[in-house]
This record gives C-alpha cells, sequence and structure tokens, in this order.
C-alpha cells in the first residue's frame, strides 16, 4: 500500500503508536550498556533529522504545504518517540 505524500507524517506516527508496545518490551530487555547505547542512537537520529527540520524552517518552510516536508516531519516524530521510550525506560531504571 502506498502512502500518499501528505499522509506521511500521520502514517510516522501512526507507525510509532503501533510499535511503542513492542519498542518498550525490546528496550526492557536491555541490560543497562545496551539500552544506553539504544537511547544514544535515538538521540543521534532526532538530531540529525531535527537539524533538516530546522534548516527547513530556515529556508522558509512553514509547517503545513508543500508537502514534501512531510516525510520529515513524519520521521522526526518517529525518531523522536523512540528516543522517548528509550529516556523514559532509563529514567525508570534510574528510580
Amino acid at each position: 500500500m502506498a502512502v500518499k505524500s501528505g499522509e506521511l507524517q500521520e502514517a510516522a506516527q501512526q507507525l510509532a503508536n503501533e510499535i511503542e508496545a513492542h519498542d518498550q518490551e525490546g528496550l526492557k530487555a536491555l541490560t543497562d550498556g545496551p539500552l544506553r547505547e539504544q537511547f544514544d542512537a535515538g538521540e543521534e537520529l532526532y538530531r540529525h533529522v531535527d537539524a533538516l527540520w530546522q534548516k527547513a524552517k530556515q529556508d522558509g518552510f512553514i509547517p503545513g504545504p508543500p508537502e514534501r516536508y512531510t516525510a520529515l516531519a513524519g520521521l522526526r516524530d518517529l525518531a523522536g518517540q523512540l528516543m522517548e521510550s528509550a529516556g523514559l525506560e532509563l529514567a525508570n531504571r534510574e528510580h
């Protein structure tokens, strides 16, 4: 099933929601070292995608049209969710 450009961000958000339980289960199975590595990798991906997003905004992009930015917005949302899940698991272990 092909996703239309305008629906990419919504599809990425739905994907993040759908995999959240699987992601949390996998994160709980990790020992502290690999969990930290997972968080760091997610943070690095998010920073990269967010930098692309910020550049697009500096170049005059305003969220909304044109639709060519919806994939970037969706990937940013997905990367943020993955990083957040790992961060929450780390925080839970620290308490």
